[in-house]
């Protein structure tokens, strides 16, 4: 199989002007997607990837991942369309069920499997120039209809998943399969099966979808100061995908759950980072890449060559103090692609 592509995954907390000069910098250093999360109340993912999608002229885009909670399905496949229309046909579609930010919003996140595949069917009508009226479990509409012809009438939609019935629901409907920070190669044997598992009842296999790993990137000289900067974002993740961990094949850290109770499970800022820093190095990279150019290299060229069916890598950098984002992507794709490619080819 060939090389896999990388993909940049950017959390819109920086003036805009700076999100747009980093894509910018990663289409030149060959990056191939990039991806805005949408997640608590950050600055909204379509109107960034509309100034990025003007700013650029390469880079595949989407949000990674919108869900059909926070935003109704039908304004997804508007906003997905625009946003195609603006890059000339460069969209991608990310979907998932979210998880951080429907508290504020006063969403109560039910039947997360159902929402997804209504929410893929009303997309993908809504894109095709249907007119739809969808009473299903959870997503809804009546008469629905696009008041302008998108540019393509099918845009990739690519789930994210960890939990074992969403990546079933990625093999069986998706076009592609965002598996969500992990980076471990038990993680991904059991993502593979569920996937695999969902993609036969629709008479697919594996290799018919576009397979993305997702996992989060911190490169450093220094190994401690690259795995210090992953502890808030792995401690999220503990929390938002406790009931999948099992089966996934990891158990939280004692420590960690004391932690995470005695704040109530909050997922704010405070919280994540007091009880990240009961998180062991083991922990921090299953779930990403961390350490200095080689470790990490080491890290994904045995996941490549274990798994040759990733079609993608997508980085969500995470700074150590002292660099940004910016450098991490730098460091990334210029230090530890090459490396890694050359510890897949000698596996």
């Amino acid at each position: 199989m060939s090389p896999p592509s990388f993909g940049l995954v950017l959390q819109p907390h920086e003036p805009v002007e700076t999100l747009v000069q980093v894509a910018r910098d990663a289409e030149e250093l060959g990056y191939r997607d990039l991806w805005i999360t949408d997640d608590r109340l950050q600055k909204d993912v379509f109107v960034v990837l509309a100034a990025i999608a003007v700013a650029t002229a390469e880079l595949r885009l989407g949000p990674g991942v919108t869900n059909p909670f926070s935003r109704h399905p039908a304004l997804v496949a508007t906003a997905i369309a625009t946003i195609d229309e603006l890059s000339g046909g460069r969209a991608v579609l990310g979907l998932g069920a979210g998880g951080t930010n429907h508290r504020a919003l006063g969403v109560r996140r039910r039947a997360p499997v159902t929402a997804v595949a209504e929410a893929i069917e009303l997309v993908r009508g809504l894109l095709a120039g249907r007119e739809l009226t969808l009473e299903g479990g959870v997503v809804r509409a009546e008469d629905a209809r696009l008041d302008f012809t998108p540019r393509r009438p099918s845009i990739p939609i690519h789930v994210g998943a960890r939990a074992p019935r969403m990546l079933e629901l990625a093999g069986e409907l998706a076009d592609g399969a965002i598996v969500g920070n992990v980076a471990s190669p038990e993680g991904w044997s059991y993502a593979l099966q569920r996937i695999a598992a969902g993609a036969a009842r629709s008479g697919r296999a594996v290799e018919d979808l576009s397979l993305t790993a997702w996992v989060y990137c911190s490169v450093a000289d220094d190994s401690d100061a690259a795995l210090g900067a992953l502890r808030p974002l792995v401690a999220t993740s503990l929390a938002t995908s406790r009931s999948a961990l099992a089966t996934l094949g990891l158990e939280p850290p004692p420590e960690y759950l004391r932690r995470m109770d005695a704040r109530g499970w909050s997922l704010e800022r405070d919280a994540v980072a007091w009880a990240g820093e009961a998180v062991p190095a083991e922990t921090l990279r299953w779930f990403g890449l961390g350490g200095t150019p080689a470790e990490c290299a080491r890290s994904l060229g045995e996941l490549l060559a274990r798994f040759p069916a990733i079609s993608s890598v997508a980085i969500v950098p995470a700074a150590p103090h002292g660099a940004g984002v910016a450098d991490v992507a730098r460091r990334f794709i210029a230090e530890v692609v090459p490396l890694a490619l050359r510890e897949g080819a000698r596996a």
